[in-house]
């Protein structure tokens, strides 16, 4: 199978929030942007409902698109450059040079009515966790967080989630954080990189609606965990004892996920909701942004699968 590619250059706008946060607008339009990585000189995300893979490069903003042909929930790159897609159904590795494409495996045969959701690389790089989530609208916890070795084998790592969210580890590489967006918890876990393996899992943020319910995340150099409040229009920066040290409001209503960029920014997607009626939609939903000058502490950008 050779997956559809396409380019086109994204308009731009820049401004200043009420607050003063100095933000560029990317207007990609997507339905719902997910799982951006910074890879270098490029940004790497997807949209889960079109479906697609996109990589823009800011500078000359040229994005580049895949088309795909069911929702896509997270993607990693691999370190010979072709990505592994979380579909809904799937594993998948899509070779952007060509666009050759192939499935690797169906990790959740017996829950049908979910999809795969969110993912991360682990610091080693060794292991790709992904999540899944119920997405029939019963809205049951089935949700899982499995670990893709390097190697080629899989398993589950976790279970009983409304919806598998918030990958993201210290810069120790020995606590693991995720987060349960229905439920409205970020969970804080001991990361066994040998194993692939979760241990001593325990609450440790909750958010509710009004604050901001968690959606991706990614953690800075100091172990503050950045969140996308996606329920609030806002990022939520918590310090590793849990206090929320900073929020920043955005002029999107469902920032998704935000992850570390160049020179001190940080990169957030935004979503639109299928049941917001058109007069609810606001011009900067769906859109990407970066904020700039907002990352004092600094944050590793993505590592990429080692092999597979």
């Amino acid at each position: 199978m050779i997956v559809p590619h396409s380019t086109r250059l994204v308009e731009v706008r820049e401004r200043r929030t009420a607050e003063g946060l100095h933000l560029r607008e990317f207007r990609v339009g997507n339905r719902v942007g997910e799982c951006p990585a910074w890879d270098g000189s490029q940004l790497a995300w997807i949209d889960v409902r079109s479906p697609a893979f996109h990589v823009l490069d800011p500078q000359t903003r040229l994005m580049s698109t895949w088309q795909l042909d069911k929702p896509v929930g997270a993607h990693c790159r691999r370190v010979d450059g072709r990505v592994v897609l979380a579909l809904s159904d799937e594993l998948a590795l899509l070779d952007p040079a060509t666009g050759a494409f192939n499935t690797l495996l169906q990790p959740e045969p017996d829950r049908p009515g979910n999809r795969l959701n969110e993912g991360r690389v682990s610091p080693c790089g060794n292991w790709f966790l992904f999540g899944s989530m119920d997405d029939t609208g019963a809205r049951q916890p089935t949700g899982r967080i499995h670990a893709l070795h390097a190697s080629g084998r899989c398993h589950v790592v976790h279970d009983g989630l409304y919806v598998a969210n918030g990958f993201a580890w210290a810069p120790d590489g020995q606590t693991f954080y995720f987060s349960d967006s229905m439920a409205g918890i970020v969970y804080r876990a001991r990361w066994l990189a040998d194993a692939g393996a979760i241990e001593a899992i325990e609450p440790w943020v909750r958010a509710d609606e009004q604050a901001g319910r968690p959606d991706g995340a990614f953690v800075d150099d100091l172990g503050n965990y950045w969140s996308a409040g996606v329920s609030a229009g806002r990022i939520n920066v918590y310090a590793p004892a849990g206090e929320r040290l900073a929020v920043m409001a955005l002029p999107c209503q469902a920032p998704s996920m935000p992850c570390p960029g160049p020179d001190a920014s940080v990169f957030v997607t935004s979503l639109v909701r299928p049941q917001w009626q058109a007069a609810d939609i606001r011009p900067e939903d769906g859109q990407l942004f970066q904020l700039m000058d907002v990352l004092r502490a600094g944050a590793r950008p993505s590592p990429h699968l080692s092999i597979l």
